[in-house]
């Protein structure tokens, strides 16, 4: 069984009921395989959906559409920017335990040199997660930021 503990960065315009809203999350997912036919991204933080893909990349990439239609059905569902914010937030910091503990279980493997990852950057385990929602005032081309993707997380350096 393959297991990569992933760190992603995603930000997405997400149209509400009367908004526009920036949403910037770093979080993480446990990218994983069977067979090595079939890959699956499982979200950690924010938890409680996945893609699947044909190869890793195939895998991750379904998986932030996934994260972009729960951001679009919150939205549905959100009468005002308050409530989308709150909601957003809310989905973030839900942890998929189960997912958690495999993923810190595959941080270890990439310490002990069972995993390698080259086609990922590093960053350590321990980065920061969070997400950041904001309202839109005035939409311009400078908010086209590049940044999204995906690194191998590995265990943090001692200090």
């Amino acid at each position: 069984m393959e297991r990569y503990p992933i760190l992603f960065g995603r930000h997405e315009l997400i149209e509400g009921n009367g908004f526009i809203a920036r949403v910037e999350v770093s979080g993480r997912t446990l990218l994983s395989s069977e067979d090595g036919e079939e890959y699956w991204a499982e979200g950690i933080n924010p938890g409680g959906f996945a893609g699947k893909g044909a190869g890793p990349g195939e895998a991750l990439a379904s998986f932030c559409e996934e994260l972009r239609v729960v951001l679009f059905d919150i939205a549905l569902d959100a009468p005002d920017f308050a409530a989308f914010k709150t909601r957003v937030q809310r989905f973030f910091w839900e942890t998929n335990k189960p997912a958690l503990r495999e993923w810190e279980a595959a941080v270890n493997d990439v310490r002990d040199g069972k995993v390698s990852a080259d086609w990922l950057i590093q960053r350590p385990a321990d980065s920061p997660r969070s997400v950041n929602v904001v309202l839109v005032q005035q939409p311009n081309a400078v908010n086209n930021q590049e940044g999204d993707g995906a690194a191998i997380a590995v265990p943090p350096i001692a200090a």
